[in-house]
């Protein structure tokens, strides 16, 4: 006995569905993959308020960093900017990799809570930035 005309039909439907969504699957991975995302992020802001103050900066992105544009440190209770770090790229910030600053960053106030914020450019031109806050070690 021979299968049906409608069951013959019915699993050529089903076989079309099936690569059409494999197809598609397939092209949004390689569209996914191949789209440009620049970002960084503050990954750890230790203040001290008298001695040495650590920032690390993680490029989340897929695109290198090539400069870092602005730091500025504000502090809530003093409501001044503070002394930021100056954070050396070199040849720049590949994607997944970090950068660290250690420096005095003057007379913070124990307690007080303090907001870093970073201006960065790629190396395709676009901008980022990031920030994060920290409460002063004493």
């Amino acid at each position: 006995m021979g299968i049906s005309g409608a069951l013959v039909a019915i699993l050529l439907v089903v076989v079309a569905i099936a690569f059409v969504g494999i197809a598609v699957a397939v092209m949004s991975g390689y569209l996914g993959t191949a789209s440009v995302k620049t970002d960084i992020m503050v990954e750890k802001l230790d203040l001290v308020a008298k001695g040495a103050s650590i920032v690390t900066l993680r490029n989340t992105g897929n695109v290198r960093i090539t400069s870092i544009d602005k730091i500025i440190l504000m502090c809530d209770q003093s409501g001044n900017a503070t002394a930021a770090p100056t954070i050396d790229l070199g040849a720049g910030l590949d994607p997944g990799k970090t950068a660290s600053a250690t420096w005095n960053a003057g007379d913070l106030i124990p307690g007080e809570t303090c907001r870093l914020t970073i201006e960065a450019t790629a190396a395709n031109g676009a901008k980022v930035a990031a920030s994060a806050s920290a409460i002063v070690r004493p």
